[in-house]
């Protein structure tokens, strides 16, 4: 832009305030050190605009306590050159007298508002363990009936910053100790990478197989309150490896919540996280939400989610030498993410330990999942797996003893 050539005076519906009430525009510009802001009219303030002014409810009015009401001393130094006029701030020239203006801002710029992720908080330890009770989110207890315990309300978190086989003589302590509750089935299910769909697949049919048991009133263990004797532990290898959206899946059954963990606990590195949570809502592998309008039953679970990829044999040492001796279960369960259990197989895999208190181990069968009328074994990949499942499982029987 030529600089002799004053920009057009015209009024924008951009602009903020009309260019035709300032007089910058009309200056001489032939001097580098011109004033940009000379006085203006008389009659009219020094530095102030001239929009409508806001009613002062402060009847000290401007400016308010602590500001200075007179101009500051002049400056020992002198201006950096004789051509130089200028003139003394609009904020420190106007004071005294000077009408209020909307638009003067005192005290320091507003900072931006704290978030949850930069809050620092002292927590103090459970016998040198870190063990947190954080509240689940209003929206997910809007939708489950029961809300009168804080294992419905609140998800315990726990840093470990121990091998597995020293979590018990470290003194750490799980919710079912705490609640005395006697568990009869302890399932374990162990995941690397799987996504949503995987999970859900698994868990859903875990749940169901849950509501199974709460159902078979005329037994001596199960029943009404069945539930409360089966835990399930997911045990996911790798805090790095896990799935995003599995993540997304457990923080709405409320067992997960993001920023809770420490990897560092009184100067020792967390070796796994754990959450605990009794929640009431399923995932089905469709992702649609079921409840207790549909059938389900609260299920207490052990979430570990381990800070390193360490290998399946880790996770089972997690769950059998640091879970399993703080909650003593009768039997347990182990099932890969992926698998989807049957509607009763959990029942009768348990009723064979049941019946027979010799029995060690039992195992069912691995089926490939077929589809409707078989269809997908038209694949050649689901075929082949399904021949090996049948010839894996079929092919020993025939050279046990008798």
């Amino acid at each position: 832009m030529n600089p002799n050539n004053p920009p057009p005076t015209g009024k924008s519906d951009y602009d903020q305030y009309p260019l035709n009430q300032f007089t910058a525009h009309e200056m001489d510009r032939s001097s580098p050190f011109a004033d940009p802001y000379p006085q203006e009219a008389p009659g009219q303030a020094l530095g102030y605009d001239h929009q409508p002014l806001l009613h002062n409810t402060d009847p000290a009015g401007y400016p308010p306590p602590g500001m200075p009401s007179a101009p500051p001393p002049p400056s020992p130094y002198g201006q950096p050159s004789p051509h130089a006029n200028f003139a003394p701030s609009p904020q420190v020239a106007a004071f005294p007298g000077a009408p209020d203006s909307p638009n003067l801002h005192y005290g320091a710029a507003p900072r931006r508002q704290p978030r949850r992720f930069k809050t620092t908080r002292k927590v103090k330890l459970t016998r040198g363990n870190l063990v947190l009770d954080c509240p689940v989110p209003t929206r997910y207890l809007q939708s489950v009936p029961l809300k009168d315990s804080k294992e419905f309300t609140h998800m315990r978190y726990t840093g470990a910053t121990c091998d597995p086989k020293d979590f018990g003589e470290e003194g750490y302590t799980l919710r079912q100790q705490l609640l005395e509750r006697k568990t009869e089935l302890f399932i374990v299910l162990t995941m690397y990478n799987e996504d949503e769909i995987l999970f859900a697949r698994t868990m859903h049919g875990v749940m169901k197989n849950i509501a199974h048991l709460c159902t078979r009133e005329r037994s001596r263990t199960w029943g009404v309150d069945g539930w409360q004797k089966v835990t399930v532990c997911v045990v996911s290898d790798g805090r790095n490896k896990i799935h995003p959206r599995t993540l997304s899946l457990l923080a709405t059954l409320g067992v997960y919540q993001d920023g809770v963990a420490k990897n560092v606990v009184n100067g020792k590195p967390v070796t796994a996280h754990i959450y605990e949570y009794t929640t009431q809502l399923s995932v089905d592998p469709d992702m649609q939400f079921r409840g207790a309008d549909k059938g389900m039953v609260p299920c207490q679970m052990l979430f570990c989610l381990k800070e390193k990829n360490q290998k399946k044999i880790n996770s089972h040492r997690w769950f059998f030498q640091a879970f399993g001796p703080l909650i003593q279960p009768n039997v347990c369960c182990l099932i890969d993410v992926g698998t989807k259990p049957g509607h009763t197989s959990i029942y009768h895999l348990w009723k064979a330990f049941d019946i027979n208190s010799n029995v060690a181990g039992a195992c069912g069968e691995i089926r490939a999942m077929a589809g409707t009328a078989g269809v997908a074994l038209l694949n050649p990949l689901v075929a082949a797996q399904n021949f090996e499942y049948k010839a894996s499982d079929r092919l020993p029987l025939l050279f046990m003893p008798p």
